[in-house]
């Protein structure tokens, strides 16, 4: 377990490693945008938004370009309707036949905003943005207007306009957005923009921005449609009731496509919108308060790690359906929790979380199968020396390795095999006849208790201990066992020519078999730990072998009652055994040397009980 928590947060710390690299280095930047692009329209329409537009119907009616005398007739028009401001999008620089027209309707309003385009450079940091230069106004207009730039930021990743500099310093003059100038008149500030930490102020209302004084646009349905604008010929033909104009921000600019002011947008990479549209966004944007923060990159970050954290632990410590389940959820969870963040104007990370579910869970992965190829090296290392291979791999993958380390309270039969006269027969035998004797008959029986699936424990002089029942739970290890104690004593005749062909004596088994619970686990600590089992089930098993005659199995009445035996068993008794407290009711095979029996097919139709007496 502590192998895996360290697994899991060395994991966490490796993937926001790697994404804290990456958001330093903006890298995946432009998938970021893009991601944040799919979320618009997002935000309400303020109804004290208007445009009126210079569409193909205007041009029509007006033509292109639209007389000056036309322009004071559109402005005259919006000012008895009611207008609150009038904000042009339009850079009217060149002095034309009809300016006195307009510069008395401007003066008339009082209420007009002319556009100058800017041309801009970074300065870096949080400061505005520096104009290199500006178009001017022409100057027969008079000066009974405001001036507001109409930059936009077009990303030069892939030129879609996504923010606006509210504010541009030129000459030391600080110039505001057509949209915040907007707003400013609207709200009836007539003083110099504020400009401040992250943001700008006007009056006692603050504007938060981000780098350069840009602030994120975020785009209403209703204005970035240029269906919903009303047609300047329109106004102009009194068709359009003054309730749709009254008390509002009227901002006037291009809409027909072919007068070649149409922006790239997030709502629409195809075509763009028109400019003008952009402008009505900012506006629409602070008058909502449906601001857009981009949160930090160590919110990010955090977000990485979390993800990361619960992910990997559910790929390494759940079983591998649940993770792929909790992985899921997570991804998704995370996706509708930006979403819901994007509309309280909070725009989280869309990538680097999100592949942070992608790493994080394959290389969840990696580390298990790492980890449990290793432990499953281990462990069958461990317990291949007792039991086939094929339980030890059991043992992994039905995730009980751990259990039979640390020690559990098991079901099983043991079986005790014993060479009957050996102590005496090896201090006649030279060390290399006895070493010969005893490997072989260890080779041999150990070949027995591993094909009958037993665990071999250990070699005792020249007694050889098994189980059944551990440290995998068997059923019918009781049946097991005594097959494996029937072919031991069969193996007898066949062992003997073998011995005496390598010049060893012939050799004889008592075995003792006995059945239930006893604790199986790992002892020892240190340089040295042996997989053993513990219990009276044990010491009774040992003193039935020591009450084994030569050639003969000795079993309990625990293992009688629970096997289906295709020889004949005959009763010893109540017999009292060493060490053990209570007489035990003992069951005796015969000599087996004669006797050929298949066990593979034998039935419970061959039972032979000799009842006692």
């Amino acid at each position: 377990m502590i192998r895996r928590i360290f697994s899991i947060l060395a994991l966490t710390v490796s993937i926001t490693a790697i994404a804290a690299v990456g958001l330093n280095a903006d890298v995946f930047g432009g998938f970021q945008r893009r991601a944040t692009d799919s979320l618009f329209p997002a935000a309400p329409s303020d109804r004290n938004v208007v445009v009126v537009g210079f569409d193909g119907k205007s041009i029509k009616q007006l033509g292109n370009p639209v007389p000056r005398e036309t322009i004071a007739e559109l402005t005259n028009k919006l000012s008895a309707a009611g207008a609150k401001v009038i904000a042009f999008d339009v850079i009217y620089q060149n002095e034309k036949e009809g300016d006195g027209a307009f510069k008395q309707a401007i003066d008339d309003a009082g209420n007009v905003i002319l556009a100058t385009q800017v041309d801009v450079k970074s300065s870096g940091g949080d400061a505005p943005p520096v104009a290199r230069s500006a178009t001017s106004v022409a100057e027969d207009l008079g000066t009974g207007y405001t001036i507001a730039h109409a930059q936009a930021n077009a990303d030069p990743s892939d030129g879609v306009n996504r923010s606006m500099p509210l504010v541009v310093d030129f000459n030391g003059l600080f110039v505001p957005a057509l949209s915040l100038e907007a707003v400013a008149k609207f709200r009836g500030y007539d003083g110099p923009v504020t400009v401040r930490p992250n943001g700008v102020q006007i009056g006692d209302r603050f504007v938060p921005t981000g780098g350069a004084k840009s602030m994120v646009l975020n785009f209403s349905d209703k204005l970035s449609n240029p269906a919903n604008v009303i047609s300047a010929a329109d106004v102009i033909a009194g068709k359009v009731p003054d309730s749709k104009i009254a008390g509002k921000i009227v901002f006037v600019g291009a809409i027909d496509s072919t007068l070649g002011d149409n922006k790239t947008a997030p709502v629409n990479k195809s075509t763009g919108i028109p400019g003008v549209l952009l402008h009505a966004n900012a506006a629409n944007t602070m008058l909502t308060g449906t601001y857009l923060e981009p949160v930090s990159d160590s919110q990010t970050l955090l977000w990485v790690a979390l993800i990361t954290l619960i992910v990997g632990t559910a790929v390494l410590l759940l079983p591998l359906w649940a993770s792929i389940i909790v992985t899921l959820l997570v991804g998704l969870g995370y996706v509708v929790f930006a979403f819901t963040r994007f509309n309280n104007g909070h725009v989280l990370n869309f990538v680097y979380p999100s592949m942070a579910v992608l790493f994080a869970f394959i290389g969840g992965l990696g580390l298990r199968y790492f980890g449990e190829t290793r432990q499953r090296r281990k462990v069958t290392a461990l317990f291949s020396q007792y039991v086939p291979e094929a339980v030890a791999q059991r043992l992994v993958d039905e995730d009980r390795a751990g259990s039979a380390v640390e020690g559990e309270r098991l079901d099983m039969t043991v079986l005790f095999c014993d060479l009957r006269g050996f102590t005496a027969l090896s201090e006649n035998l030279e060390p290399a006849v006895v070493r010969t004797m005893l490997n072989h008959y260890y080779d041999r029986v150990t070949d027995i208790v591993l094909a009958m699936n037993g665990t071999l424990m250990k070699y005792v002089g020249d007694e050889v201990f098994a189980v059944w029942g551990a440290p995998l739970p068997t059923e019918d290890h009781p049946q097991r066992a005594l097959e494996c104690a029937i072919a031991i004593q069969q193996l007898t005749p066949q062992l003997n020519v073998e011995l005496l062909e390598q010049g060893a004596p012939e050799v004889s088994f008592g075995i003792g078999l006995n059945s239930g619970e006893a604790v199986a686990a790992h002892f020892g600590g240190g340089r040295r730990r042996q997989y053993d089992v513990v219990g009276d089930t044990v010491n009774v098993g040992a003193r039935l072998c020591s009450a084994a005659p030569r050639g003969e199995i000795v079993l309990s009445d625990a293992v009688l009652s629970r096997v289906t035996c295709p020889l004949p068993v005959h009763p010893l008794g109540p017999v009292e055994l060493k060490g053990v407290s209570r007489e035990r009711r003992l069951w005796r095979i015969a000599p087996l040397e004669s006797t050929n029996v298949s066990l593979s097919v034998a039935t419970e139709d061959s039972v032979v009980a000799v009842p006692e007496g």
